[in-house]
């Protein structure tokens, strides 16, 4: 089977799939996180769930590296050439801290956790090790690391996704395009289109 697609102007089968992956791993991260209040599920629950969270951290970084040595060898598609050089060097700054970020907030989270003495029991199947002592004073540090990381990765995955949307619905071009199947293609533009002609890239 090829992976690679036909033209330039749209990425393989294994980026895609990786990048809509990640992305409901990401949703997963923050869905358990948020949902892991002892008050509303339960202290046993909230453990149970919390280990959840951290296993899907992890999934996400081994994604994340796997994603990037694909990359390498992958035709990744050109942004468009009449976009403004600031929107497209905001693009790729923004790119490369989402990857920086998908890498290291759940290192700071397995490193969080094992300053408080805690194992993670990766999908409740496979304990990890522990990377580094027990040390309560440097886990409050890398707490508040792991949660400003966090905030960050959302604000910047929701920058990303306005971006995406604004090159799909106002510009017109084939940006959000190349990360979607064929049959997903020009999605809703119509409702947008207010009479303005597709842009080629």
């Amino acid at each position: 089977m090829d992976e690679r697609p036909s033209t330039t102007d749209s990425y393989d089968k294994v980026m895609r799939a990786i990048h809509w992956t990640t992305l409901l791993l990401i949703t997963g991260v923050f869905v358990t996180i948020w949902s892991a209040d002892p008050r509303l599920v339960g202290r046993a629950n909230a453990l149970l769930i919390v280990q959840i969270h951290r296993s899907l951290g992890l999934t996400v970084c081994a994604l994340t590296i796997f994603r990037l040595a694909w990359r390498w060898h992958a035709r990744i598609p050109p942004l468009p050439g009449d976009l403004p050089t600031i929107q497209r060097w905001a693009a790729r700054a923004n790119e490369g801290l989402i990857y920086v970020l998908l890498l290291a907030q759940p290192v700071v989270g397995l490193l969080y956790s094992n300053s408080y003495g805690i194992q993670v029991n990766l999908f409740l199947m496979v304990q990890l090790p522990t990377v580094i002592a027990h040390d309560p004073a440097f886990g409050e540090t890398l707490g508040a690391l792991h949660n400003f990381l966090g905030y960050s990765l959302l604000a910047l995955i929701g920058a990303h996704a306005a971006a995406a949307l604004f090159h799909h619905f106002i510009r017109r071009d084939d940006v959000l395009n190349a990360m979607l199947p064929v049959r997903l293609r020009d999605m809703g533009r119509g409702v947008f289109a207010l009479g303005r002609p597709r842009r080629q890239t």
